[in-house]
């Protein structure tokens, strides 16, 4: 039975890489009883499969897994909750069938936060003239709400290396990207995955 996970990745735990979370949801899987299905042949391996990638460092209050299981209960998103690591946390998980992620996902918006107020107009200049797909939704102060086109393609890291060659920022230090929604595009909205 495939799985449709949605959880939180938040704090310290936003800089493991997104290599690294099959491994991390697996071994939370186990540890709280679910049993996993895995892949057949000479290296057998659970099977996840995740959503666009989010760059070390980037925020995020909506990745999506599909994971492959024996059965699913609402009582199993608990029991896996109190297994993952702090930081990451499942806020909703549903069997479903269907398109897979990468074929489902081709929209996703961010929070551009700023440590000073001025840098606002510059970055959304920066954004929607170097940075193909990119659509300003609001400047509120320091932060700047952007949606892009296909998340696959458009990375969190192409707002950053845009904003350091328009000197905006120097770093990654310098601003806090957090990525606030990610699903399929209706009609200029972002429907969720779940």
């Amino acid at each position: 039975m495939r799985v449709r996970m949605l959880y939180e990745k938040m704090g310290p735990i936003c800089f493991v890489p997104h290599v690294e979370m099959p491994t991390l949801l697996s071994r939370s899987l186990r540890r709280s009883g679910i049993r996993q299905i895995f892949t057949e042949g000479m290296s057998p391996h659970p099977k996840i499969s995740l959503g666009p990638p989010l760059p070390v460092g980037v925020f995020s209050l909506c990745e999506v897994a599909d994971i492959w299981v024996e059965n699913w209960s609402a009582e199993d998103l608990e029991a896996l909750n109190e297994k993952l690591p702090r930081g990451l946390m499942a806020k909703k998980a549903v069997p479903t069938e269907g398109l897979s992620l990468s074929k489902s996902c081709d929209k996703a918006q961010y929070l551009l936060q700023f440590k000073s107020k001025e840098k606002g107009s510059d970055a959304c200049f920066l954004l929607q003239n170097h940075v193909p797909g990119v659509e300003i939704l609001t400047l509120c102060g320091k932060e700047i709400e952007a949606v892009t086109g296909n998340p696959y393609q458009i990375s969190p890291t192409l707002f950053v290396k845009a904003l350091s060659k328009g000197g905006v920022i120097s770093s990654w230090e310098d601003i806090r990207i957090v990525r606030t929604k990610l699903g399929k595009d209706e009609e200029g909205k972002i429907l969720s995955l779940l």
